[in-house]
């Protein structure tokens, strides 16, 4: 089997044991899809240890499905249609992610409710509470980032582009004070942090020619000057 027929391999469900993907770079190759799992690590895992994937691209998905390991991994400059889709749902361990503003953007999310099993949200719960470093993304500068269902101590971003949100903002003794309104970028991200019943997670800063770029950025000037926000 060759090198990208090993990757497909590693796509959707499997009860025959452990598939692994190990020491293997890529470097400007064409994908038919970029998708790892979904699996159960139970019967049929799926691993991803010490490869490369470099100035690589896709025409369809791009993810990282619940139940995989993953780690010592680099994405450098993967293009495809959508986001690189990441579940937390994972085992994920020194995995870079770089790109420039044409590079995939990161989307890192929970699973909805009921998609996985208490067990594998178990299984993931404990084996990540020994990692130190999930996801290095401080080197990627695509638009819409959104890393949510990973301790940010567990993350490592660029504090010039990515911003850490915290649902304690809400705590503040100054945040009514800020009057913001309903439809505020910065509160339909707390609003994304409640629905999906996180405390915390990175965004990324409004780029210029944004939607009301100018007033997003003001009223994160804001929630800095009132000293809510620590980058």
């Amino acid at each position: 089997m060759g090198d990208v027929e090993r990757q497909y391999a590693l796509a959707g469900p499997c009860e025959n044991g452990l598939r692994s993907l190990v020491g293997v770079s890529y470097s400007k190759r064409r994908f038919e899809r970029l998708l790892f799992g979904p699996c159960s690590p139970f019967t049929g895992g799926v691993e991803v240890e010490n490869c490369k994937f470099i100035s690589c691209s896709t025409d369809s998905t791009f993810s990282v499905a619940h139940g995989v390991r993953m780690r010592h991994v680099l994405f450098d400059d993967v293009r495809a249609p959508d986001a690189m889709l990441v579940s937390s749902a994972t085992v994920l361990q020194d995995v870079i992610i770089r790109g420039g503003k044409k590079a995939a953007a990161l989307w890192c999310k929970p699973p909805s409710h009921g998609d996985v099993s208490d067990a594998l949200l178990e299984w993931s719960k404990a084996e990540m509470a020994n990692v130190k470093l999930a996801i290095d993304f401080s080197e990627l500068s695509a638009r819409d980032s959104e890393v949510v269902g990973i301790p940010l101590s567990k993350l490592r971003w660029n504090p010039e582009i990515h911003i850490p949100v915290s649902l304690s903002w809400r705590e503040s003794a100054h945040w009514d004070e800020l009057e913001l309104s309903p439809r505020s970028f910065w509160r339909i991200n707390l609003l994304r942090l409640q629905d999906f019943n996180c405390p915390e997670g990175v965004f990324t800063v409004p780029f210029p020619g944004d939607r009301n770029f100018d007033l997003k950025m003001d009223e994160l000037a804001r929630i800095e000057d009132a000293g809510i926000l620590k980058r």
